[in-house]
């Protein structure tokens, strides 16, 4: 069930689960006071171009820059781009990562190396391959250990013929290479192990101990979470605690995988940050948050507990700054307010602000049901109590299933929708999506190319209105959705025709407890 969005007692900022950020093998860092976040791209044919990065101040609240790397005509990796491990070294950052090529008419997954001046990329390589890899698998999921020296440890995975294994290796002193044959490290031994599959370490150490966190069972199954593993040395060897997984699914957050720990922004706090898939079939993988708590048994070993994964509201990383109260904005000026505005994977040259308005270019893509692929999603809040919110959209829709709306925002299964659409002509769509089950109202729209929409909320009631000349009028009937922490916001997009139309949004309104 997911969480009622009224009546919340918990003081401060609160966030939900999963975030906006679509990515699958997230990667976490903090460099002068920023959070940056890489991944592998969530859509197929986006990893097959290169890795993504965005930036936080607050952990919940993410900016998408783009590509962090992307492939080149004379790299090695021509596709699949996995799995990004970033560390600054030197005056530089480094990140390892995973990539695939043809050898012989089979694609062959190797760790390569890119290095950047900043941690937005560009990242350009280094060394690809990094090392050969020959009668194994595929070398994927490389993660870097540094000890307090400064000495090196490269921890991957070999996917081996459906059989997983993590292994390790030192490296030489410019990270560029390995200074030693690797070694196995951990394989599947466990009952809660029903997949022969260990992959995606990330290592850290706690006292005396060193600490790993590590993937298992195939990201499909519903067994796939989080096993904990402690070793004496970086090499082992390692011992897993044989009690279950650390994090496993919950309730509308299936398959988390690949986690980390990073420090809350006052420091005060560990927190795992890991992706979830938006459906159980393992697609449409996303980001998630949980509070971890690293101890010391009495028996002197350590020990990590991960609060359990919840869609419900929750107090944000604490250090956090309040996030600002949904306000009007007539888009005034050459830039967007950035302070008010998230993009939900932005594509930068697909939308422009100019004065008075924000144009966006719509591309193939939908929040409908199995679909995750929407671009430019833009979005304030979170929004509580009753509120009205209103905008002014102009587009020549042309095709089918075009569309630019306004939404109430939960995440890609959970939303309340307005919007201007073509279905065999000109319409008004109003749709409510809860935990996946989509339900639409088709009405005519003889209003025109230019409307205002409206989506008014009173408690868990929702009611849809739209407007021309200055005259509104009610579509269809008040419907109850009972979303968390709603946030306000519109879009354009445009499944199936993959026209890319301009939708041009005008006078975002906010009004609160509306009457």
């Amino acid at each position: 069930m997911r969480a009622r969005g009224q009546g919340q007692a918990v003081p401060g900022p609160l966030f939900t689960n999963p975030l906006d950020v679509k990515l699958a093998d997230p990667c976490m860092i903090r460099a002068g006071g920023t959070y940056y976040l890489y991944a592998t791209a969530s859509m197929p044919e986006d990893a097959d171009q290169g890795m993504p990065v965005w930036s936080s101040q607050d952990l919940v609240r993410w900016q998408c820059h783009g590509w962090a790397f992307r492939k080149t005509s004379n790299g090695w990796g021509t596709h699949w781009f996995w799995g990004p491990d970033v560390h600054r070294f030197g005056d530089a950052y480094l990140m390892h990562y995973g990539a695939f090529r043809k050898a012989d008419g089979k694609a062959v997954g190797r760790i390569c190396v890119a290095r950047s001046a900043s941690p937005l990329g560009p990242f350009t390589d280094v060394k690809a391959p990094m090392f050969e890899w020959t009668g194994r698998g595929d070398a994927i999921d490389a993660f870097v250990f540094e000890e307090a020296g400064g000495a090196a440890i490269l921890y991957f995975t070999d996917a081996w013929n459906g059989r997983n294994t993590i292994w390790g290796a030192r490296l030489t002193a410019d990270r560029l290479s390995l200074a030693e044959a690797p070694k196995l490290l951990l394989e599947p031994n466990q009952p809660w192990e029903v997949e022969p599959v260990n992959e995606g370490a990330h290592v850290w150490k706690h006292g005396s101990t060193y600490c790993m966190m590590f993937s298992i069972n195939d990201f499909r199954n519903p067994a796939y979470a989080m096993g904990f593993a402690t070793a004496p040395a970086p090499m082992g060897p390692w011992s897993k605690r044989t009690e279950g997984p650390v994090i496993r699914q919950a309730p509308g957050l299936p398959g988390p995988g690949c986690a980390g720990l990073i420090a809350s922004p006052d420091g005060k706090e560990t927190w795992a940050y890991m992706h979830v898939h938006l459906h159980p079939d393992g697609n449409a993988r996303q980001l998630a948050l949980s509070r971890a708590r690293l101890t010391t048994t009495p028996g002197g070993q350590a020990d990590l507990r991960i609060e359990p994964l919840t869609v419900a509201p929750q107090p944000a990383p604490s250090g956090a700054p309040a996030r600002r109260e949904p306000r009007s904005d007539a888009f005034g000026g050459d830039a967007l307010d950035r302070s008010l505005w998230t993009i939900v994977d932005e594509s930068a040259e697909h939308w422009r602000k100019e004065p008075g308005r924000v144009v966006v270019t719509a591309l193939d893509g939908d929040m409908w049901k199995q679909r995750c692929d929407y671009r430019n999603l833009f979005l304030q809040g979170p929004a509580a109590g009753d509120f009205e919110v209103g905008i002014e959209v102009e587009a020549a829709l042309q095709g089918n299933y075009e569309q630019c709306f306004i939404i109430a925002w939960q995440d890609a299964g959970n939303y309340v929708r307005l919007g201007m659409v073509h279905a065999d002509g000109p319409k008004f769509s109003t749709a409510i999506e809860l935990n996946g089950v989509y339900e639409e109202l088709i009405t005519p729209n003889s209003l025109g190319s230019k409307v205002g929409l409206r989506l008014v909320r009173r408690g868990d009631l929702w009611s849809f209105v739209v407007g021309a000349g200055g005259r509104w009028t009610p579509v269809g009937a008040s419907r109850e959705a009972r979303l968390a922490l709603p946030r306000i916001g519109f879009g354009a997009v445009a499944p199936g025709t993959k026209r890319p139309y301009a939708a041009t949004f005008r006078n975002f309104t906010v009004a609160r407890n509306a009457k």
